[in-house]
């Protein structure tokens, strides 16, 4: 029977996939207040030179949205990066490009790290451990996680001026919830990551 630190690890790689899942399809990484045509910080999700601006939206890593999503459900009133042959995700920086790898491959990856601790509670097997398996994925999903939220924060506080917080008489963007939900995935998975660490060693005893 399993233990229960390892069930709890399991929930904890549960609750980091969701959160990563998340934080990877959700249009709400930054809040673009404001978008001023002569200042050169706020095209991130725009095609400016096709005179396609981001004006009061939200931007993701996918697509970018104005106001809410319809009462209908549909996303009528955002826009795929890919839409119009790529038009917007041939203007993102590299580092934007970085993100958008690296939260893919963390999504695989706690996927994977799910997967495996799952098979980890109902089958066992002599020759492996399915538990170190499960703990260097996840281990390895909140490295990707790390990476890419610190290179998004840096980079779009440089770039944009970003702020954490608004402050009064700024019309700068904002890291909006997506974000911050990416930051906690990456907190969930260092403490399942630290977990099955200990599972680890209590198997070797």
């Amino acid at each position: 029977m399993a233990s229960c630190v390892v069930i709890t690890a399991v929930i904890c790689v549960l609750i980091t996939a969701v959160a990563t899942i998340v934080a990877f399809a959700t249009p709400n990484w930054l809040k673009f207040r404001y978008s001023d045509l002569d200042n050169q910080l706020q095209p991130l999700c725009s095609a400016p030179d096709v005179g396609d601006f981001c004006y009061n939206c939200d931007c993701g890593l996918w697509l970018r949205c104005h106001g809410e999503i319809t009462t209908s459900g549909q996303l009528d009133n955002c826009r795929w990066f890919f839409a119009d042959d790529f038009q917007i995700e041939q203007r993102l920086p590299d580092w934007f490009k970085a993100v958008q790898g690296l939260m893919a491959v963390a999504v695989a990856s706690s996927l994977l790290a799910l997967l495996i601790g799952l098979f980890s509670l109902c089958c066992y097997c002599k020759s492996c451990n399915p538990h170190q398996a499960a703990g260097a994925f996840i281990n390895l999903t909140f490295l990707l996680l790390a990476v890419a939220v610190c290179v998004f924060g840096a980079k779009a506080h440089l770039d944009v001026d970003a702020e954490v917080l608004a402050e009064p008489n700024s019309t700068n963007p904002l890291f909006d919830w997506s974000f911050w939900v990416a930051v906690g995935a990456g907190g969930m998975a260092l403490i399942s990551s630290i977990m099955y660490f200990c599972v680890g060693r209590q198997d070797e005893i």
